[in-house]
């Protein structure tokens, strides 16, 4: 019975129930025993499934670095002599060894104004200052340190400090950010002002061409060149005046306020004077690297001009000589290889691909070599990580495999199939022959890399390192998919794990059609630059998606102009080139394929005056190369060819043509390294959806589940089972005890009877 949760066993019949009760229970529990042993023995093999699935995904990510673009082609640079050059050089950079001679730095230019009596007192004068196209405002109050303040705030590629070489004394130092010619610093007053000249001394003496080009003169840079002058320099009072060049006047004034650069171009043309001709160039700023616009005035030679009222000034093309020069600009010149080379920099990145060049010195006979090599070091190191993560694979599988004959007991892995079958496609990947390859260099056992007895991968350094130095190629070959073509226009780009080995003979390309860029030329020529009005060029197309990109042609702009200003816009000049073929306009995508089809009209009818191009939408179309991979279909897609899904042996292999002749293009030997099948079957085994370790894990823990559910299930039965017992035990015990209680009551009236 229960009073209150207390259980009192067995008053009335004086058996112990609940001893009863547990112990039948507990023979109950029994199978709930059985089942978590076995629950415990799946989530071992889970944990275990895990820890392999790991590896393999180790062992992958190690193969994936061998069979990437840049797995074989890590490189090392070297000087022979560090105080004159040091060099380095990005993976890919070809190796070679070069000469190098030093014969000037690069050297940026720094101004020194006159000294004044204090860096802190009003100056008293008022205007605007133009420093490398951008306008700076003074003010009366100003002292030398608010000038120096606003000129670094203006970002004018130029930076100004205060010197005082003695106590009292105080100078303006401007220096260039920029090294080299193209650096120099572009100084102007703005119309009748003397800030510049008079008040800072920085400039002085008569005017000369500021930047030099072949057989002419360059302004200052400009952000396009439709817009005016005034505008862009954000001049408070444009000036306006008249100009002369080699003696002539230009017809019409020139007007800062009005005037743009295609406009300036076109008054100068349009006056005619002898072999004069302006022109709008693009140009990329040497100090932000975008493209600027820029006005450029050539002759039979360099022409002489006449400034009025600061024109020419305000547009860089003249400038009165700097009246202390501390620092001159200079480009830096060497030879390479007995080539000269100059640039604005001592550290040149644009003369050998992917190799960095710090020149040091140019005095004493600066000659020295450098040398770019294959970096076997890193190579090794990466073939290492493989090994590496190969061996500890094989040892954890062999660990987990194991059966302990004194203990008669396995792994958790022990006979089991599913692991045992994913190590040994592995094994047999890494220790066979690479599909496709034959010779001295198919082997991983070839280079020094052999399988013992253990199943462990052992690297002979000396054998590894012998076989990377004498045949990189080779090597790289039996780790990644490589494709090597018989004709030079043809690139190998990639494969998937669907496409198969060739056999040595390769396999044919065929192109039926070639890769074209959309290209299309206006049907008028531009022999005059009088429009009065401002054309509006409209372009659309796959390249712009559901957009349109309108571009604003400034009025009496040249054909140089138009051309200019749209490869100067930020949008159209990564998609489209402009260019001018036999006096007309001409667009050419810059990609190849169908998906770099554009369409363009103009707000003016075509005419001799503007862009030719006239208001009904023209479109340029550019074909997708077409063809056959090993007489299988192939898809096309710019100048890149794909094996069609589907196809028997060339599905997924990617070639790139770069060839405008159709028909046969050879063969390519297909090649499917033993790093490009791990990197693959790696994927079979571990991807987190159709990997088959994974389902294998996600089949454990289904079984886990399921055997909770089953211990819950007996637990739930044993605790109905024993509500059960305990009930039927105090129905007995009840009754029990009420026959005792009658004997009882029998008792003493038998007793009482037998008294009287």
């Amino acid at each position: 019975m229960s009073l209150s949760g207390i259980n009192f066993s067995g008053i009335g019949s004086g058996i112990d129930t609940d001893s009863i009760v547990k112990q039948l229970v507990a023979l109950q529990q029994r199978p709930i025993t059985k089942i978590q042993q076995q629950q415990q023995k799946l989530q071992q093999q889970q944990t275990a499934l895990t820890q392999v699935s790991a590896l393999v995904a180790g062992f992958q990510a190690a193969s994936a670095n061998l069979d990437s673009t840049f797995g074989f082609t890590a490189v090392t640079a070297s000087s022979a002599d560090e105080t004159i050059a040091k060099v380095s050089a990005a993976t890919g950079a070809q190796a070679g060894t070069h000469s190098l001679e030093v014969d000037q730095l690069a050297q940026a230019q720094k101004l020194g104004s006159a000294t004044l009596t204090s860096q802190t007192d009003a100056l008293g004068v008022a205007g605007q200052i133009v420093i490398n196209g951008k306008t700076i405002k003074i003010a009366a109050t100003d002292s030398l340190q608010n000038i120096s303040a606003n000129i670094n705030n203006a970002q004018t590629g130029v930076n100004a400090s205060i010197l005082s070489p003695t106590v009292g004394s105080f100078r303006l130092l401007l220096s260039s950010a920029t090294s080299g010619v193209a650096g120099g610093i572009s100084l102007s007053d703005v119309a009748g002002g003397t800030i510049l000249s008079s008040t800072l001394g920085l400039i002085g003496g008569a005017e000369a061409v500021r930047s030099p080009i072949t057989n002419g003169a360059a302004s200052s840079l400009f952000a396009d060149s439709a817009t005016s002058i005034g505008t862009l320099l954000g001049l408070a009072t444009p000036p306006a005046g008249s100009i002369q060049i080699n003696g002539f006047a230009v017809t019409q004034p020139i007007d800062l306020s009005t005037d743009s650069l295609a406009a300036i171009a076109a008054k100068i043309n349009g006056s005619a004077i002898a072999g004069v001709t302006a022109s709008v160039v693009t140009t990329k700023d040497p100090v932000s690297g975008v493209n600027r616009q820029q006005l450029q005035i050539v002759g039979a030679s360099t022409p002489t001009f006449t400034d009025s009222n600061n024109v020419l000034a305000n547009l860089g093309v003249l400038q009165q000589a700097p009246v202390s020069e501390l620092a001159i600009a200079k480009d830096a010149r060497f030879k390479l290889d007995g080539i000269d080379i100059t640039r604005n920099s001592n550290t040149v990145t644009d003369v050998l691909s992917g190799v960095t060049i710090q020149l040091i010195k140019d005095t004493l006979t600066p000659t020295t070599q450098f040398t770019v090599a294959t970096d076997v070091n890193s190579i090794k190191a990466n073939i290492g990580g493989f090994v590496s993560a190969y061996n500890q694979l094989a040892a954890t599988v062999s660990k987990l495999s194991a059966f302990d004959p004194t203990t008669l007991t396995g792994g958790p892995l022990f006979g089991d199939v599913t692991v045992q079958e994913v190590i040994n496609q592995i094994t047999d990947v890494v220790s066979g022959q690479i599909p496709g390859l034959s010779g001295p260099k198919s082997l991983l056992s070839q280079i020094g890399i052999t399988l013992d007895k253990t199943g462990a991968l052992n690297v002979s350094d000396a054998d590894l390192t012998s076989a990377l130095q004498s045949n990189l190629s080779d090597v790289s070959r039996i780790f990644k998919a490589a494709g090597v073509a018989t004709d030079s226009a043809v690139s190998f780009i990639g494969a998937t794990d669907k496409t198969k080995a060739s056999s040595t003979s390769g396999y044919a390309i065929n192109l039926s059609q070639i890769a074209t860029q959309a290209t299309l030329t206006a049907g008028t020529s531009h022999t005059l630059d009088n429009n009065p009005d401002s054309e509006v060029l409209t372009f659309s197309g796959a390249p712009f998606g559901t957009a349109t990109r309108t571009l604003v042609l400034s009025s009496n702009i040249t054909l140089d102009g138009i051309v200019s200003q749209i490869n100067a816009d930020t949008t159209l000049s990564g998609l489209l080139t402009a260019t001018k073929v036999s006096g007309k306009l001409a667009l050419t995508a810059n990609q190849y394929g169908a998906a770099y089809n554009f369409t363009i009209s103009s707000s003016q009818s075509a005419a001799a005056n503007n862009s030719g191009i006239g208001t009904l939408a023209v479109s340029a179309t550019g074909n997708d190369i077409a063809g056959t991979i090993n007489g299988e279909s192939a898809a096309g897609k710019g100048q890149i060819l794909t094996g069609a899904k589907g196809n028997a042996t060339t599905e997924g292999l990617s070639l790139r043509i770069n060839s405008q002749v159709s028909g046969d293009h050879g063969t390519l030997i297909f090649t499917q390294g033993l790093a490009a099948q791990i990197k693959y079957l790696g994927k079979n085994f571990t991807d987190s959806i159709d990997g088959s370790l994974t389902k294998y894990a996600t089949s454990l823990g289904d079984q886990v589940t399921d055997l909770s559910q089953t211990i819950k299930d007996i637990q739930d039965r044993i605790t109905s089972y024993e509500t059960d017992l305990r009930r039927q035990f105090a129905a007995m015990d009840s009754a029990v005890a009420a026959l005792k209680s009658s004997q009882n009551s029998l008792n003493a009236l038998t007793a009482t009877t037998t008294t009287r």
